[in-house]
């Protein structure tokens, strides 16, 4: 009797192994996938190489500035091959390790996944929609006339105004040797006389003129003529220039002595200034004319400019700012970028909460680094590596310490322009993970070293020492070897009650 129940006994442990196993290796295939275990890890895990890869459902057409996730299906589920991504074309599509694709350019390309020896392909389009389209630009100075050497703003107005953010605009000048114009508006007078500046995005175009004079000389005697009498008129100041809105006095004499000492005041355009009867001009418009002033035997001329971005003349002949400045300033980032000789440039994040288009488009264009210093952090964003400017980067990064490790979201989940280093003061983990929103899981990245990270995507990051890449155990495995023990329990009371009295 005590044999037999042994070998009962053996026996159920042996059907016990057996199914267990049989749970396991069929827990990739179970239906009950509700009821996946995440995190038990299997000491006897092998390399299963993928057999298939599908590319799922996605998005083919995509408008420029947006971004989806990529999702293929590798099968069998189990496989340890991980998924690769590759771009045909970055200038229109970049895509992340974890399969985040960024619409960057218009055009279409081609996104391959691939898993081991499997791969599918996506091939997605990239437009604008009517209101990411210009279909009108105005363009103005701050003022039409400068001298040798000075400089000017121009300003842009495109419409729809939703398109600003897409636009990519060119600045010419018709005659370099007149004035010059660079990528971010500024206007140079280099020698006089009269030039074109053209503003061109795509098939639209706008322009307009300036007029590049010669700086007067500063002789404090006024500019004066004479006539057949021998009468001159004499004027001070000889020259005057003045901001719209501002004023100055005219003071004229006339020589010799016995000459009329009456005068008239007559301005050559009233639309940049007008002239009072007692010689006050007041400045309407920016420009230059002149003012004629004459006792009716002699005259002379006076010089007129009215300029937005120079200072304008006071009543004692000195400069001083008005309040009716309107002239355009360049942002204080986007001028320490043109203006540094030096390849990189840093500013504290308190001074540079967020890296807008402009300072995306100054990078680009120089080629130089902006460094960002923040609390426990650098951020680095290189010239080289943007992609686009159509969007901003917040360089914000809270760390934030957790049982796992140390957490912290780059750009609020928005689509990155640009690669991103950041340079963090702790370095004692190991692993860098990205969460996947798709998947609701930690994906892992790559090692981190030296405190450095480069990232290319916007989201939820971990710096941890542990491993979160788990197998998938299945609850079947639980549920077979339960109801097998149940059987042979089952199995064991009915042969006690069959020999209960041997």
């Amino acid at each position: 009797m005590k044999s037999t129940a042994k070998k009962l006994a053996v026996c159920a442990a042996v059907l016990c192994l057996l199914v267990g196993g049989t749970a396991v290796s069929a827990s990739a295939a179970s239906p009950l996938t509700g009821l996946a275990l995440s995190n038990v890890t299997l000491p006897w895990n092998q390399d299963v190489p993928a057999e298939s890869i599908d590319a799922g459902s996605y998005t083919a057409n995509m408008l420029l500035g947006s971004s989806q996730q990529l999702s293929p299906t590798v099968r069998p589920r189990n496989t340890t091959d991980t998924v690769v991504y590759i771009s045909d074309d970055t200038s229109i599509l970049t895509v992340s390790n974890s399969g985040v694709v960024q619409a960057v350019g218009v055009g279409t390309t081609r996104i391959t996944a691939a898993a081991g020896n499997q791969i599918c392909a996506y091939t997605i389009a990239v437009s604008m929609d009517s209101s990411m389209i210009v279909t009108e630009m105005d363009l103005s100075l701050s003022s039409n006339t400068i001298y040798v050497g000075n400089s000017v703003s121009a300003q842009l107005q495109v419409r729809p105004s939703s398109a600003s953010s897409y636009a990519t605009v060119t600045l010419t000048s018709s005659n370099e040797k007149v004035a010059t114009v660079n990528n971010f508006g500024r206007v140079t007078g280099i020698a006089p006389g009269t030039a074109t500046i053209t503003a061109t995005c795509g098939s639209v175009t706008a322009t307009t003129k300036v007029t590049v004079i010669s700086i007067p000389s500063t002789e404090t005697g006024s500019t004066s003529t004479s006539s057949n009498s021998g009468q001159v008129v004499t004027v001070d100041p000889s020259y005057v220039v003045l901001k719209p809105g501002a004023t100055r006095t005219l003071t004229a004499k006339a020589t010799p002595s016995s000459a009329s000492q009456k005068f008239t005041y007559k301005s050559a355009n009233s639309s940049i200034a007008t002239v009072s009867p007692s010689g006050v001009i007041t400045a309407v418009g920016t420009g230059a004319t002149s003012i004629t002033v004459s006792n009716g035997t002699a005259s002379a001329m006076v010089t007129v400019i009215v300029n937005r971005s120079a200072s304008s003349s006071s009543e004692d002949g000195s400069s001083e700012p008005t309040d009716d400045d309107n002239s355009v300033t360049l942002d204080p980032v986007v001028q320490a970028i043109q203006d540094s000789e030096d390849n990189e440039i840093v500013f504290t994040q308190a001074e540079v909460p967020t890296v807008t288009g402009d300072i995306l488009n100054a990078l680009r264009t120089t080629g130089k680094t902006l460094c960002v210093v923040g609390d426990g952090y650098t951020m680095q964003i290189a010239g080289s590596g943007v992609k686009s400017t159509t969007s901003e980067l917040d360089t914000m990064l809270t760390l934030t310490e957790t049982d796992q490790g140390i957490e912290f979201e780059l750009d609020k989940g928005h689509a990155l322009p640009c690669s991103v280093r950041i340079d963090l003061d702790v370095s004692t983990y190991s692993r860098l993970y990205l969460y996947n929103t798709v998947s609701g899981k930690w994906q892992y990245l790559n090692s981190y070293t030296d405190g450095i990270i480069t990232a290319d995507t916007a989201g939820r990051y971990l710096l941890t020492n542990q491993n979160l890449k788990f197998a998938n155990v299945n609850w079947t495995f639980f549920i077979a070897g339960g109801v097998v023990v149940v059987i042979i329990g089952v199995a064991y009371i009915a042969f006690k009650k069959r020999y209960w009295f041997w």
